[in-house]
């Protein structure tokens, strides 16, 4: 019994999804049989390379943090290479 929970779960959650997009898919269907159909205009973060940007600096402080954690803490040495990895990563970024 306790391992149906996440079957449900996976499958209700994957069902409301659905329905959201079919909700909107019927929305914008009759928008343009009516006429009155407008795009939605994307707005852009900021200038172009802005995600690389942030992507960089957040995979930068993980691989710093788990450096940081590795040597100076102690916590295990093992830690240090994913996180040299990653700092690497998100030089190249």
């Amino acid at each position: 019994m306790a391992n149906l929970v996440p079957i449900f779960g996976i499958i209700f959650g994957c069902g409301i999804a659905l329905l959201a997009i079919w909700a909107g898919y019927r929305r914008d269907r009759a928008l343009i049989e009516k006429g009155l159909y407008q795009p939605e205009k994307s707005e852009t973060a900021g200038p172009p390379g802005w995600g690389f940007l942030v992507a960089g600096s957040i995979l930068a402080g993980i691989g710093i943090a788990l450096i940081v954690s590795a040597f100076v803490f102690q916590i295990g040495k093992a830690i240090g290479v994913p996180g040299f990895i990653s700092y690497l990563l998100a030089l190249h970024c």
